[in-house]
Order: structure tokens, then C-alpha cells, then sequence
């Protein structure tokens, strides 16, 4: 008994990849489940209503209305004190 409790077992590896590597690559290569893909449309959805509200938020700002409207008259104004300055 005490001759077969001191020989050593010896099993040959059938791979040359390690179980870290193994594991690793199951990961990288995993593929999202239904519910992880519904629950990323659901938060771009809900991001996509937020931004639309906070854009027409932003829209209806006196600040920013007064800020478009200058931008818009302010170069026909100055066109016209081109247009005045050649005439004079």
C-alpha cells in the first residue's frame, strides 16, 4: 500500500492554452443577453427624450431667442454700413 500511495500521477496537458486564457477569451467573446440589449435601448431612448426636452427648453429662453435674433440682424446691419460707407 504504501508503494502505490508514493507514485506520482502524471496527467499530459491536452491543450497549451491556460484556464486564465480560456476563461479571458469567454469573456471578450461573450454575447449580450436580450434583456442587456432592451435595457440599453431603454436608457437611449429615455436619454434621447431628455436631450429633445432640454433642446426645446433651451429654445424657448428669452436669452437665447434674443441671441439668434441679434445674430440674424447683425450682419444685414452691417452690410448696410458697408453699403452707406462706399456711398459717402
Amino acid at each position: 500500500m504504501s508503494a502505490a500511495s508514493s507514485q506520482k500521477v502524471v496527467l499530459k496537458s491536452t491543450t497549451k492554452v491556460s484556464l486564465n486564457e480560456r476563461f479571458t477569451n469567454m469573456l471578450k467573446n461573450k454575447q449580450p443577453t436580450a434583456v442587456s440589449i432592451r435595457a440599453t435601448m431603454q436608457q437611449q431612448h429615455l436619454a434621447s427624450a431628455r436631450n429633445r426636452r432640454l433642446a426645446q427648453q433651451m429654445e424657448n429662453r428669452p436669452s437665447v431667442q434674443a441671441a439668434l435674433n441679434h445674430k440674424q440682424v447683425r450682419p444685414r446691419v452691417r452690410q448696410t454700413e458697408i453699403c452707406l460707407h462706399y456711398l459717402t
